[in-house]
């Protein structure tokens, strides 16, 4: 439940291809809530489910946080 997993994605016009690493700290009907993001082998900042909505630390993927949280989710269905 807390391994890495790939993640690829176009936004904007421009393709991203990264990994998303759970962190422990909560879960969420049994899906972790916090999550590190890197993205085009960068650091992208942290993302946090609160409910039904996504939040990030980082204005690198503030923009994008909805689709980055939708693949997240995908990834646990």
């Amino acid at each position: 439940m807390f391994n890495r997993f790939p993640i690829n994605f176009d936004y904007d016009g421009k393709h991203y291809r990264g990994e998303i690493k759970p962190l422990q700290g909560g879960l969420q009907n049994r899906i972790p809530t916090t999550f590190q993001v890197f993205l085009n082998n960068a650091y992208c900042g942290l993302m946090k489910r609160r409910g039904d909505d996504w939040e990030t630390d980082s204005p690198k993927c503030a923009v994008m946080v909805n689709v980055i949280g939708n693949r997240i989710y995908d990834w646990y269905e």
